[in-house]
C-alpha cells in the first residue's frame, strides 16, 4: 500500500527553492526481505511524483530484468554503463550509437519534470530484454515485483560528504535548485531535498547486500578496484568470465577520463542545448570530478563537520560507522 502525506517543512522555502510542491511517500514494504518501518520511512518527492508513484510500484517485471538504483550523484552512470556493457555482450558498437539513457532508461525523470517530452515509465516498459532499468528509488517504492520475483537488484552508494557536494552542483547549475549551497546542505540535512532522507536508502540497502538478487557496491571501491567490482559485477549477472583482453578494454572504456568524454554516456552537452528549457547554467557538468573526498577542498570545516554529526546520530543507533560501508575515506 502506497501512502503520501504533505510535506512537513516548517517553512515554504525548500519548496521554493526547489520549484515544486514537496510530499512524502512510503509504503508498507510488503516482501520485502528485510525488517523494517517502511511505512515510517517517508522520502520527499515532487507532487508530480506523489500522484503517479502507483505507475512504478505495480510495474510489471521481467524474470531477466536488472534493475540499478542508487541515491542520485552517486555513480549511478558508472555503474550503469558497466552493467549494460557486461549483460550485453560488451556490445561496444551499440555503445557507440546509442544514448546510455536510451539503451538504460531512467524510470524515474518523467515524474520529476511536468514538462519532460515522454514518458520514461513506458519506455523503460519498452526495452529489449533484458531490460536494464535505472532509478533513484528507495528499497520499498521499487516495483514491488523485484521482491516478489527476486529479480537481480544492483545498488551503488557514495559517501554523504561528496553527495551532497555533487547533487548540490548538479541541482543549483542545472537550474532546478534556486539556493545557495548553504541552502542545499539544510535542506538535505533536513530531508526536504528530492530522493531524502539519504541514510534509509543506503543502509537499508547495506543490510541486504547479502541477498542473493542483490549486489552492492560503492563509489569508493570503483575507485579503489574497479577490475574487482568489474569481475563480481559480471559474475553476479551470470555472464561468462571476461579475459584479460576483454577486461583491458573495459576498464579503459569505464575510466572518468573516457566517460566524461563519451556523449553517449555524458549528458552534459544534450542537458545544455536544452538550456532554455531546463535554466541550465553556463558551467554546467553532468560529470565533474570524479573523485573520492572532493568535500574536502570544496566544502566548508563547519559543513564538515555537521554532516559528520548528523552521520554519527543516524549510524550509533545501528551500531555501525562510515567505514564499514565505505571503508577509508
Amino acid at each position: 500500500m502506497i501512502h503520501i502525506k504533505q510535506s512537513e517543512s516548517v517553512s515554504e522555502a525548500p519548496a521554493r527553492r526547489q520549484k515544486a510542491e514537496m510530499v512524502k511517500v512510503s509504503t508498507n514494504g510488503d516482501f520485502i526481505p528485510l525488517k523494517w518501518n517502511w511505512a515510517e520511512t517517508w522520502f520527499t518527492v515532487q507532487k508530480l511524483f506523489g500522484e503517479n508513484i502507483k505507475d512504478i510500484y505495480d510495474f510489471e517485471v521481467k524474470q531477466d530484468d536488472v534493475f540499478i538504483t542508487t541515491f542520485p550523484k552517486s555513480g549511478t552512470t558508472w555503474i550503469q554503463e558497466a552493467t549494460w556493457l557486461l549483460l550485453n555482450n560488451l556490445d561496444y558498437d551499440e555503445a557507440k550509437k546509442v544514448h546510455l539513457w536510451q539503451r538504460s532508461v531512467y524510470m524515474d525523470i518523467s515524474l520529476l519534470y511536468d514538462t519532460f517530452f515522454h514518458n520514461s515509465i513506458d519506455a523503460a516498459r519498452q526495452l529489449k530484454s533484458p531490460r536494464c532499468i535505472k532509478t533513484h528509488l528507495p528499497a520499498h517504492l521499487l516495483p514491488r515485483q523485484i521482491w516478489q520475483k527476486k529479480v537481480k537488484l544492483i545498488y551503488c552508494a557514495r559517501n554523504p560528504k561528496d553527495v551532497v557536494l555533487s547533487y548540490s552542483h548538479f541541482l543549483r547549475s542545472k537550474g532546478a535548485y534556486e539556493g545557495s549551497m548553504q541552502d542545499f546542505i539544510d535542506d538535505f540535512l533536513s530531508d526536504e531535498t528530492t530522493y531524502t532522507p539519504y541514510w534509509p536508502h543506503v543502509h537499508t540497502m547495506w543490510l541486504m547486500r547479502s541477498e542473493p538478487n542483490v549486489f552492492f557496491t560503492t563509489f569508493e571501491e570503483m575507485k579503489r578496484d574497479l577490475r574487482g567490482v568489474a569481475m563480481r559485477l559480471n559474475t553476479f549477472l551470470g555472464q561468462p568470465d571476461l579475459t584479460e583482453a576483454q577486461m583491458e578494454k573495459l576498464l579503459d572504456h569505464l575510466s572518468f577520463k573516457n566517460m566524461k568524454e563519451n556523449e553517449q554516456v555524458n549528458p552534459t552537452n544534450l542537458i545544455k542545448r536544452n538550456s532554455t528549457r531546463s535554466n541550465t547554467q553556463a558551467d554546467f557538468e553532468f560529470m565533474r570530478r570524479g573523485i573520492v573526498g572532493a568535500y574536502k577542498d570544496e566544502l566548508s570545516a563547519d559543513n564538515q563537520q555537521r554532516i559528520n554529526d548528523w552521520t554519527e546520530r543516524y549510524l550509533k543507533e545501528f551500531n555501525i560507522t562510515l567505514a564499514d560501508i565505505f571503508g577509508d575515506l
